[in-house]
């Protein structure tokens, strides 16, 4: 027991001696590690961690500054992350309506060209439209109306109808003469 002398110094048993000494060493060993500029933000973390609700100051307000600054460049990634992906659906939608307007595709024809495209692991478009089309060709469609070529619309139509042996005989002449034409120019 440790027992206080007249002159206001304290006595101790060698047990009670050795037990201090080591409780010095560790508040030494602590205290080093503690103020040591390299060290104390780790220490002081593991502090935090054990003991949450013991107050280290200068600790404290660092972890508070440091989340706000998180907390903004948070909101500048996710700010940045968001204006990207609609950049990147904006490209998509207009490579997507670009390539069904080019080829004439219908919304049911989009669907399977895209289901294609995953079964295929193709990342293009035009690509994958260019293959989709050569593999289903559209359907032409008719340029007639209720049943009629309109021959008569043709240039020289009239001439032809009129007589067509006369027209054929002019066409071989001219043909003929053109080329006589063409042969002595070339002497």
């Amino acid at each position: 027991m440790a027992r206080q002398n007249q002159d206001g110094s304290w006595t101790y048993t060698p047990e009670e001696n050795l037990y201090l000494n080591n409780r010095r060493q560790v508040a030494d060993f602590s205290d080093s590690l503690f103020n040591d500029p390299a060290l104390n933000k780790d220490v002081k973390a593991i502090i935090k961690r054990k003991y949450p609700n013991i107050p280290i100051p200068d600790y404290d307000i660092e972890q508070r500054i440091e989340g706000r600054f998180a907390e903004r460049d948070n909101k500048e990634r996710e700010a940045a992350e968001s204006k990207k992906q609609a950049e990147d659906n904006a490209k998509f939608q207009e490579a997507r309506s670009s390539t069904q307007k080019k080829y004439g595709l219908t919304d049911e024809a989009m669907e399977r060209l895209e289901s294609m495209m995953v079964e295929k692991n193709i990342g293009d478009y035009d690509a994958a439209a260019t293959y989709f089309a050569s593999k289903e060709p559209k359907t032409s469609e008719a340029s007639w109306d209720e049943s009629r070529w309109h021959h008569e619309k043709a240039a020289g139509f009239d001439e032809i109808a009129k007589d067509p042996e006369a027209w054929g005989r002019t066409q071989i002449l001219s043909a003929i003469r053109k080329d006589q034409e063409n042969s002595r120019g070339g002497r």
